[in-house]
């Protein structure tokens, strides 16, 4: 049986929606430099899921790595509302890729 969505991309897909949720709730709290951090580190794991992730599975992942960068690039600028909004896509994005 063939899977979109290898075991090693379901870890890394895990990982990153938990620095991901991480992020949010440093954000929330205005650690800002915090969110940058966990952000960061999500993502890392993004990235390594893209490289085993195939199909759809594969799209969204790629699409919740480009904005972990743009919430990394608006947290960097001071702009904690629109680097959690980034975030928050990339959660979304994360999970749709993860079923």
């Amino acid at each position: 049986m063939f899977f979109s969505f290898s075991v090693l991309a379901e870890q890394h897909a895990d990982a990153a929606l938990e620095q991901a949720n991480t992020a949010i709730v440093q954000g929330r709290e205005g650690n800002i430099d915090l969110l940058t951090e966990h952000a960061i580190l999500a993502s890392h794991h993004m990235e390594e899921a893209v490289k085993v992730a195939t199909g759809s599975a594969k799209v969204h992942m790629e699409s919740g790595y480009k904005h972990l960068h743009e919430a990394i690039k608006h947290a960097r600028q001071g702009h904690s509302s629109k680097a959690i909004e980034h975030v928050k896509t990339a959660i979304e994005h994360i999970k749709a890729g993860n079923k």
